[in-house]
């Protein structure tokens, strides 16, 4: 599942592939994903070397979660298989080539609405 959060926390798109188990509450999944940002990227500051600025990926025994955050405030959130290998760079490639180009300098795009569509 691909989420992109705006400034403020506020999800801007989210988008399923293939995934194993169904969501029974979007709205709540979200808000958890989203907790559980801020929480990694506080206990990273907290507990790294000094100038940590947050983290890239963890993993379970279920599912992997990598991270990208960008300078303007947008976070974009990725959860792949376990077995799947680090994706910071594929994030910052949906944001900076696709997201950036696509959305960002749309005229018709208002910063911090909803992207209507993932694709």
């Amino acid at each position: 599942t691909l989420y992109i959060f705006g400034r403020g926390r506020k999800l801007l798109c989210r988008e399923e592939w293939n995934r194993t188990k169904p969501c029974a509450d979007v709205a709540e999944e979200t808000k958890l994903v989203s907790g559980l940002m801020i929480t990694l990227k506080s206990f990273a500051q907290q507990m790294g070397p000094p100038k940590t600025a947050g983290f890239l990926a963890y993993s379970t025994p279920q599912y992997k979660l990598h991270a990208f955050d960008t300078l303007t405030g947008y976070r974009f959130v990725l959860t792949t298989d376990v077995g799947v290998p680090d994706q910071h760079e594929s994030l910052r490639h949906i944001y900076a080539e696709l997201f950036v180009e696509h959305v960002i300098k749309n005229p018709l795009y208002t910063l911090g609405e909803d992207v209507s569509s993932c694709q």
